[in-house]
């Protein structure tokens, strides 16, 4: 390749660069900053744990059982009863969050825990009626390490209906589950779960299956198009879409009455450089 060659080609190269340049300054000029990556979530019924399913053993609402009077009690139920700000966690548009708030009402009613999960249809459907799967499940808490030991019990496995949630609108729904009888000096962990339908009705009978391939973008400003159109032959597969079923929980401790407080983890000062 001759000399004058290399320097058109050399030139075709600085010019590329330039232009890329230019085209970067005029989409992101400078103090622009860039657009951040949206939140993704599942398009379908979201269930949510009353604001403690995150919360370690420490910070959990605690039950205590007295075996002698056959009794439970919650401790510091005004407490856990208060009203929770939900933030945008569910809003439609995280950019303007609709500030919902609700309360989980805990109860303790002979051998029976009842709270308020809040549901929100996201699915895009009215919902005339659907079925959200309750599950719970029990442990051994080591009071020293707050942490679960040995295998996890299953309990009983039940069905929640609820009817008539449109697209768009929320709910708290009123979930009921027995309580463990732990001994004087046993400390156990129970999990309440609430998990949502596979299949929803709508108003009409329609029958609209849960998809977990179906995940939508939530972002301010206008939907991005092309290239989320799904395969027409692609076909669900039933297993993996209820494995990946959004859900939320609650969790409590459940104490015999002689049980040892948990001790909670030690805190270290935070050190400064001076």
């Amino acid at each position: 390749m001759h000399s004058k060659t290399w320097i058109w080609v050399g030139l075709a190269a600085v010019l590329l660069l330039v232009a890329a340049n230019l085209a970067i300054f005029a989409a992101f000029p400078p103090g622009h900053q860039h657009v951040q990556e949206p939140l993704k979530r599942v398009n379908w019924m979201m269930p949510s744990g009353p604001g403690f399913e995150y919360r370690s053993s420490y910070e959990s609402p605690v039950i205590v059982y007295d075996r002698m009077n056959e009794t439970w009690h919650l401790k510091n139920a005004t407490a856990w009863n208060r009203t929770i700000f939900l933030g945008d966690r569910y809003s439609l548009d995280p950019a303007h969050p609709e500030g919902i708030r609700y309360t989980p009402d805990i109860a303790v009613e002979g051998d029976v825990v009842s709270l308020d999960f809040f549901v929100r249809n996201l699915a895009g459907e009215d919902c005339a009626h659907a079925d959200l799967t309750v599950t719970t499940g029990t442990a051994s808490l080591n009071a020293v390490t707050g942490s679960p030991e040995g295998d996890i019990l299953p309990g009983a496995t039940t069905t929640l209906p609820i009817n008539n949630l449109a697209a768009g609108e929320w709910r708290e729904v009123w979930v009921t589950t027995d309580l463990p009888r732990p001994g004087p000096e046993e400390v156990l962990y129970l999990t309440i779960s609430l998990t949502a339908p596979y299949t929803l009705t709508t108003p009409d009978g329609t029958p609209v299956d849960f998809d977990f391939q179906r995940m939508s973008g939530v972002i301010s400003g206008p939907v991005p198009t092309g290239g989320d159109a799904i395969d027409p032959g692609y076909v669900p597969d039933p297993d993996y879409n209820r494995a990946h079923l959004p859900g939320g929980s609650a969790t409590f401790i459940v104490v015999g009455i002689d049980a040892p407080e948990l001790v909670p983890p030690p805190t270290f000062p935070t050190i400064r450089a001076e």
